[in-house]
């Protein structure tokens, strides 16, 4: 399986979203104020990688 921050730099989107490791447990933040269509690009890239029930969150 794909570390959460190398999947961030892979896919370029490491400058608004960031990853955590809670346990066993991934979890995703991006960033409010990117623009829709980047932030829906992020989400389906997330998903794609790492499952339909992986935390994501904004800030």
């Amino acid at each position: 399986m794909i570390q959460g921050n190398d999947f961030l730099i892979r896919y370029g989107i490491h400058n608004f979203v960031t990853y955590r490791k809670q346990g066993s447990n991934a979890s995703f933040s991006i960033k409010k104020s990117e623009p829709t269509k980047m932030v829906h690009h992020a989400q389906d890239l997330i998903r794609g990688a790492f499952g339909e029930t992986v935390s994501i969150s904004f800030h």
